[in-house]
């Protein structure tokens, strides 16, 4: 049966000669990741589908949306939220040449129309020739095309794949760029490398009821940034986004909690209190609590200084009124409900493991056009169930989910157990394709931050976080955790995710071999932790276990690297765990196999000679690796009891 694709171009009376076309759209991570805000995020990444499918558009509109082979864009005419910026499509031979130019056409003419939308938004702004200099030609596109015939469609597909595929490889190492214009001056406070606009376009702005909040005082922005800011969600086909900065995402599952408890007095008083504030500084006033932005729920936001300075207003004592009025609300709601809300987040980066590879056959004995539709199928589908589980499961906010490709923040008390239900899901997806053996795997870069640090610090953080998991490890398949901490401390420990080698000695002297999922015992151990007060493991374990770990490891300096005492360990261990367990623990009564079990699998986490499915230059940082490890889960016992405490 003939693929869909061949039976269209037979239907369009096309010939037999084509070129098969591989298409990149560029920037992707710069374009991303140049944000301060969610917003700017959101923004940039449905730009750059947006960007991808009007390229696209004279393919649509002269063959059809068929003869798009990869990626799979579903029956819908809009353009899918998360389209991945790489594509691949056939043209016919005689055609080629002025196709291409009208896809290059086409997405000129849409950042064209994106840069006037905004142009036409700012009040009196005269200097076009910086505008035009900065906006023109920002999006890019490679492509590479090589000769493929129908036959060749049928019956070499795989080669021609890759052959397509290791020229774009070749085309995207030297970047097309145009001569440099601009002069040695204040560069853009967001991306850093453009210059920025005047100085009295933001006085301006900020002078205007309708732009002050998205500029805060001396931000200086380039025409790129300062579009992603000012374009609004109807400008772009969205809805309105709910997630307005990284405090939407901290504070969301003390909303909910607030939400679950609307008959309290306390509540009902902040709300008032709230709106009274809001109306002084022009806000609007909000009927509900999930209304308010999560920087509403922080007593820090209610500072005096902050508040004129953030609104730029002068001394004034009913601003300090009222502001210190929000202030006790706010400190009532928390007494009332026994919680505050977290002050951290996650930004998770995930990405698929050699899916070039996969995509373009080369893992499979057999590679058919039939194959590629399935697994771009497999990829769109798998995308838009992780987006649902993001953000209905984990209550979180999915920037895109292109199947192979994430980005998304989660509230810090959900974010381990929806990354684990990701990596599933993904797994899961693949196991309706017939043609491998195996499911392809993912890594990924996880940063806990505080939501008062810079958004471009965790994005940047999570990207090299994603390479040290697919540089670490054997095989890839793993995970790396970056902790930023308010006082400015980063720490990184980085894990497959399953320990598949593990052994343990069984009563009967058996040696039996368990895989341990990483997030599991994680979570267990945190739970240790944070047992009910009196009765589970004190953190000064953590603290009293890292004081001790320099005695169990020894540098030979002979064969430069480290030597560990495994039984020393695990005798200190036990040791540490009676010190710190209370004897009339309830953990003692029922966990006393589990507390066995950890040891076990922490000598084993510890010792760089278990560590098989590390790469061997970096076996060496297995000790700095397991001490990171404690202080993590220190971290998130703290944490989670800080919060508790208010209960």
């Amino acid at each position: 049966m003939n693929h869909i694709l061949i039976e269209r171009i037979q239907s369009l009376g096309l010939g037999d000669k084509f070129y098969l076309l591989r298409v990149s759209i560029g920037p992707v991570q710069e374009f991303i990741t140049e944000a301060r805000k969610t917003r700017d995020l959101h923004i940039g990444s449905r730009l750059l589908s947006l960007a991808t499918c009007n390229s696209m558009k004279p393919i649509f509109d002269k063959y059809g949306r068929d003869f798009i082979i990869y990626p799979y864009l579903g029956n819908s005419n809009t353009c899918p939220d998360s389209i991945p910026n790489l594509y691949m499509t056939i043209i016919p031979e005689n055609e080629l040449n002025s196709t291409v130019n009208q896809m290059e056409g086409s997405l000129r003419n849409f950042w064209n129309d994106v840069a006037e939308k905004v142009r036409k938004k700012i009040p009196d702004f005269a200097d076009l020739k910086l505008w035009n200099d900065q906006m023109h030609g920002h999006f890019y596109m490679n492509w590479v095309a090589i000769p493929i015939t129908v036959e060749e469609l049928e019956k070499s597909y795989k080669s021609k794949v890759k052959d397509v595929q290791q020229f774009l490889d070749e085309r995207k190492m030297t970047r097309t760029f145009a001569e440099w214009k601009g002069d040695n001056i204040e560069k853009c406070v967001q991306c850093g490398h453009r210059e920025c606009m005047p100085d009295e376009l933001f006085s301006k702005l900020r002078g205007n009821r309708k732009f002050k909040r998205r500029i805060k005082e001396r931000e200086r922005l380039c025409a790129v940034c300062l579009s992603k800011r000012f374009l609004d969600e109807s400008d772009i086909g969205l809805n309105k986004i709910n997630f307005e900065s990284v405090s939407d995402v901290s504070a969301r599952p003390f909303k909910q909690l607030i939400g679950d408890n609307k008959a309290k007095k306390e509540i009902e008083y902040f709300l008032n209190e709230i709106n009274e504030l809001r109306e002084f500084l022009v806000e609007k006033r909000v009927d509900e609590i999930e209304n308010l932005g999560g920087e509403w729920f922080y007593k820090e936001y209610f500072s005096y200084k902050f508040l004129k300075k953030q609104y730029g207003l002068e001394d004034t004592s009913e601003l300090k009124n009222l502001s210190k009025k929000a202030h006790d609300a706010l400190t009532k709601v928390y007494e009332g409900i026994g919680s505050e809300p977290c002050k951290y987040y996650t930004i998770v980066s995930m990405d698929g493991d050699d899916m070039g590879k996969l995509m373009s056959g080369e893992p499979l004995d057999e590679f058919k056009i039939d194959d590629q539709t399935d697994l771009s199928r497999i990829l769109a589908d798998t995308g838009e169930d992780i987006s649902v589980l993001i953000e209905e499961g984990g209550n979180g906010y999915c920037v895109y989910s292109g199947g192979d490709d994430l980005l998304a923040f989660l509230p810090l008390e959900n974010s381990l157990q929806a990354i684990k239900k990701i990596r599933l899901s993904f797994s899961d997806g693949f196991k309706r394709f017939k043609g491998m053996s195996a499911a392809p795997t993912l890594s990924a870069g996880i940063v806990i931050l505080h939501h008062h640090d810079p958004l471009r610090k965790g994005l940047i953080e999570a990207r090299r976080s994603v390479e040290n998991a697919k540089e670490w490890f054997i095989k890839k398949d793993a995970f790396f955790i970056t902790l930023r901490i308010s006082s400015g401390s980063v720490i990184t420990w980085g894990s497959k995710w399953i320990i598949d080698d593990f052994t343990i000695r069984g009563e009967d002297g058996v040696v039996k071999i368990y895989p341990i999922q990483v997030f599991d015992l994680l979570k267990r151990f945190v739970s240790f932790m944070t047992a009910d007060q009196g009765d589970g493991l004190s953190t000064d374990f953590i603290h009293d276990l890292m004081r001790e770990l320099p005695a169990f490891y020894k540098y030979n300096e002979y064969k430069l690297n480290w030597s560990f005492s495994d039984e020393m360990f695990k005798t200190e261990f036990k040791r540490l765990l009676k010190r710190h367990i209370p004897e009339k623990s309830n953990l003692w009564n029922d966990q006393v196999t589990t507390l066995d079990l950890i040891t076990e699998v922490f000598a084993h986490i510890a010792d760089p000679d278990n560590n098989k499915q590390m790469n061997v230059e970096y076996k060496n940082r297995v000790k700095d690796n397991f001490e990171h490890l404690l202080q993590i889960a220190s971290f998130l016992a703290r944490e989670q009891i800080w919060r508790s405490d208010k209960r």
